[in-house]
């Protein structure tokens, strides 16, 4: 009775021994797989990056605008917006958020600006991800983008690569697509509509009732982070919304988009 117990023990021991070098294994070709296999940037190329440039789109419709170079309440409606924690918040590595929104029990906190910027630099490989290696490739690329690049110049991609609408790429873009001026020149309500654009950039261009809806959402966002006040607040929801008339030459461009 005695001996074919200890056969069994020794077979149970060997199955879990084969099944740990098994795990092993497949975490080793996990870790390779996420780091060199699918093509996402590695933190090499993440930290060439880290210079005031283009760092992904090659649209010759875009302006490149350096942060230092973009007005103040410009980049600081974009946070308020997209993200109003952007710079307090302990880490903006996605796996440490959620450790600590469970640590504190409340729902991790989205991280849509360093998104962005994830999405923008995948695209740079169309053929990388697809189904689930996409998902998790976002997560792999956005634990490196936190990790290797400053918030300054997170934002600053972000500012600069997004999708606005009309053809055009960055908040330098926008301003003149959408309102015909610099930047520089933008009253509140402009730099409100520009803020919201990146999340509905196809619809908003076209619904300017939805785009005025938007808007005033992002000068509420302002308001609350206090970087305007109560009279600016009301006068830029008073003010009506117009955009610029697309130039006839640009109008089959318009129906494309």
């Amino acid at each position: 009775m005695r001996k074919p117990l200890i056969i069994l023990a020794k077979l149970v021991v060997a199955l879990l021994s084969v099944a740990g070098t098994g795990l092993l294994i497949f975490e080793g070709w996990l870790i390779w797989h996420y780091e060199y296999g699918i093509g996402l940037p590695d933190e090499r190329k993440l930290a060439a990056l880290s210079v005031p440039a283009p760092a992904c789109s090659t649209s010759n419709q875009q302006t490149y605008v350096p942060l230092s170079e973009i007005p103040p309440l410009v980049r600081q409606a974009a946070v308020a917006y997209e993200e109003p924690e952007f710079y307090e918040r302990l880490s903006l590595n996605p796996l440490i958020e959620l450790v600590v929104a469970i640590t504190h029990n409340r729902g991790p906190r989205p991280s849509s600006i360093t998104a962005s910027v994830t999405r923008c630099l995948i695209s740079l490989n169309p053929a990388c991800c697809r189904g689930l290696d996409w998902h998790i490739g976002n997560i792999a690329l956005m634990t490196r983008v936190a990790k290797t690049l400053s918030r300054d110049r997170i934002l600053e991609i972000h500012l600069n690569e997004s999708y606005f609408g009309r053809g055009s790429y960055g908040v330098g873009a926008a301003s003149t697509a959408y309102f015909d001026k610099p930047l520089a020149l933008l009253t509140v309500d402009e730099i409100a509509v520009i803020a919201a654009l990146p999340r509905m950039p196809t619809l908003l261009s076209r619904r300017t009732d939805l785009a005025q809806d938007r808007r005033n959402a992002v000068i509420d966002r302002m308001l609350q982070a206090k970087i305007i006040n109560d009279a600016e607040a009301t006068t830029a929801r008073a003010r009506p919304l117009q955009f610029r008339e697309i130039p006839p030459d640009n109008a089959t461009q318009r129906r494309k988009l």
